[in-house]
């Protein structure tokens, strides 16, 4: 019970401020209501003119005015939540109120300017945009401040409430005034009270919102370690894949190439035909280990390029790797990556790979430029990034693996680091040639 107060306290106290609220206005409107019936009725409506500073035109219909302002006021911020129209134009219904409040309020001689509390508070609680609050809140407070019967009299014909009370007897009129009295503290007491808890409820939820920042920035350690984790766990279980490949591939040709051409070595002399037939028979057995091995080794080419296109293959690659590290990338094509070889193809996956891993591991780059053009016959990769950089780059095993396989294609590499990294290749192109 005690944990539902505490959630729903600023609303509680909204709705005191309008209970209060609605107490205040009618308390005054029918007292100046049924002090012109008094007046009237017991014949005192000259000497009541004669008290007076001036004389509203029609005092009557200020009081029904008055009344209907109220219900209206009342029913539209009702209604207000529920019109779609308004969630997008926050300010609009914020004006409207205020509308409604100063009519209101000059219907009653301005003696009840409580009311603008409770546009003050639906400022706080239904414009999100700080702006727009504070420009509402600036003026419901400026309305708040030239809302003085002694300032505004000057200006518009009013009878003040304390005149209204001059009818009656020093008793009666203390009786009254201190209900009025009463009702207003009353109404800056709860409206203080709002203030209080909004701002509370407001620090309460930034330390929630610190509270989860700071959980999630755990977690996303945790979860950090537990990919670096799979990813070793998937290199273990790469490398047992390619042993057991090996193994059951690669050794069992080697073991029987082994064994027959020692069988020829020692049937050479004996029988030469038959060592040729032999010799035959360990060349087919040799070409069907190749075979083997091609296949196994083909199971190392990237995933994405098993299922899509070089080029959707890198427009994936790239768009991850901005997701993942919030690193801008700007990658441009000149060529379409069309009939490569499948070397080419891993070649160029391979090397926009490292060179972005580069970037961000060991430069902590924000930007890196990927460029892919053609010059002559020659594929031309350019991969830079705004890092730190190194006057002198000492490559790693990621670069001396790209070298080793950018050689294998009688390519060029080249790197920099005077200014951010620089990584530049040169492949030739054989355009879907089969080089065995």
């Amino acid at each position: 019970m005690i944990q539902d107060i505490k959630k729903y306290n600023v609303w509680l106290v909204y709705v005191c401020m309008w209970v209060f609220s609605f107490f205040t206005v009618w308390y005054t409107a029918i007292v100046m209501y049924y002090t012109l019936v008094h007046v009237t009725k017991s014949g005192y409506a000259s000497d009541f003119i004669k008290n007076i500073s001036t004389l509203s035109n029609v005092p009557m219909r200020s009081f029904y005015i008055s009344i209907f302002m109220l219900i209206a006021l009342f029913c539209f911020v009702s209604i207000r939540p529920k019109l779609k129209f308004f969630y997008h134009h926050q300010m609009i219904p914020i004006f409207i109120e205020l509308g409604f409040s100063l009519i209101l309020m000059k219907n009653i001689s301005f003696s009840a300017t409580c009311i603008l509390f409770i546009v003050i508070a639906d400022c706080l609680m239904y414009v999100d945009k700080p702006f727009d609050r504070s420009i509402c809140i600036i003026l419901v407070f400026l309305a708040y401040m030239f809302s003085n019967y002694g300032y505004l009299s000057n200006y518009i014909p009013m009878i003040s409430f304390q005149e209204y009370l001059s009818v009656y007897n020093s008793r009666t009129q203390g009786l009254l005034m201190g209900i009025e009295v009463t009702l207003t503290n009353l109404n800056i007491v709860l409206f203080i009270a709002y203030i209080f808890l909004y701002l509370q409820r407001q620090m309460n939820e930034t330390q929630k919102f610190a509270s989860l920042n700071a959980e999630l920035k755990r977690l996303n350690i945790q979860l950090k370690g537990y990919a670096n984790l799979r990813e070793k766990m998937g290199e273990t279980k790469e490398r047992n894949r390619l042993a057991r490949e090996i193994h059951d591939t690669l050794g069992h040709t080697l073991t029987g190439l082994s064994v027959g051409l020692e069988a020829c070595q020692v049937m050479i002399d004996r029988d030469v035909n038959v060592t040729k037939a032999q010799l035959g028979i360990l060349q087919e057995s040799a070409k069907r280990g190749l075979t083997d091995v091609r296949r196994s080794v083909d199971k190392l080419k990237p995933d994405a390029l098993e299922r899509y296109s070089l080029k959707e293959a890198l427009d994936m690659m790239i768009m991850d790797f901005q997701k993942l590290t919030d690193v801008t990338i700007l990658y441009l094509c000149h060529l379409p990556l069309v009939n490569l070889n499948a070397d080419e193809e891993e070649i160029v996956y391979r090397v926009v790979q490292e060179g972005m891993t580069n970037s961000v591991r060991h430069g902590h780059a924000t930007k890196i430029y990927v460029s892919i053009a053609q010059a002559d016959n020659n594929l031309i990769i350019i991969i830079e990034d705004n890092g730190q950089g190194c006057k002198d780059v000492n490559p790693g095993f990621g670069i001396h693996h790209l070298t080793e396989r950018i050689n294998l294609l009688q390519g060029r590499i080249r790197y920099y680091g005077d200014k951010g990294f620089e990584l530049i290749v040169e492949i030739p192109m054989r355009r879907g040639e089969n080089n065995g």
